[in-house]
């Protein structure tokens, strides 16, 4: 019954506005300076992950050069952080938000911090990841 008004009805809706059957969002991360391409040996660097969804929360995960993926900080939609070992703050790291921009700092970075980063946020029981960010010295 492909001419069908219930149908029709049903297929407008889906094209037309795909808030009706649910929302994707989008996640980018880069360096939040356009000149770095490569970290330094104990400069900071900062990384931004942006999201089309406002008031979300925000994981900030590492994946180290043998392939182990780490927890960095947690940043809640009203901004508080919590990292490794439940902690307010941390020695390594500094993590904010800023409407729909989360910041992660590595105040010192050292060999253990290369790898991939990747940032992702939790929406309806649905997991939106990332892409990585590769952070290797040159």
């Amino acid at each position: 019954m492909a001419g069908s008004p219930a149908l029709l009805l049903f297929l407008a809706l889906v094209v037309c506005c795909p808030g009706i059957h649910g929302q994707n969002y989008e996640i980018a991360i880069k360096f939040r300076d356009s000149k770095t391409t490569h970290p330094q040996m104990g400069q900071r660097l900062e990384l931004e992950c942006r999201t089309t969804k406002k008031d979300s929360d925000m994981f900030w995960i590492h994946k180290d050069k043998s392939g182990i993926l780490h927890f960095i900080v947690f940043i809640s939609s009203l901004s508080q952080t919590t990292f490794e070992g439940n902690q307010k703050t941390s020695m390594r790291f500094e993590a904010r938000k800023s409407d729909r921009t989360y910041y992660l700092v590595v105040k010192s970075f050292q060999p253990q911090d290369e790898g991939n980063y990747f940032c992702l946020m939790n929406s309806n029981r649905i997991l939106y990841f990332s892409p990585g960010q590769p952070a290797f010295f040159p």
